[in-house]
């Protein structure tokens, strides 16, 4: 087998140390932008949740108004007949 000089892997690991050093920076800027993506995607579900809620209330409202009209035309329609009774 060959044998591998301290001197070598000593060299070896002190390039591998510096090339590290050199992208540490780098890894750094990349988490603090993956912080950053997080939050805007929590405050990006937040306003999907609240347009959610708005929109399902403007769509149950024309329902409303037509069950509303419904029970106004039951209640003068009863009415009616109690009066032609009485």
């Amino acid at each position: 087998m060959n044998d591998i000089s301290k001197e070598l892997c000593d060299e070896r690991a002190s390039r591998t140390e510096k090339r590290l050093d050199k992208h540490s920076s780098t890894i750094d800027e990349l988490r603090a932008c993956s912080v950053k993506l997080t939050e805007m995607l929590q405050i990006h579900n937040e306003r999907i949740h609240d347009h959610e809620t708005r929109l399902g209330s403007l769509e149950k409202r024309p329902s409303n108004i037509f069950g509303k009209i419904v029970d106004a035309l039951i209640s003068a329609v009863t009415a009616a007949i109690v009066c032609l009774i009485l």
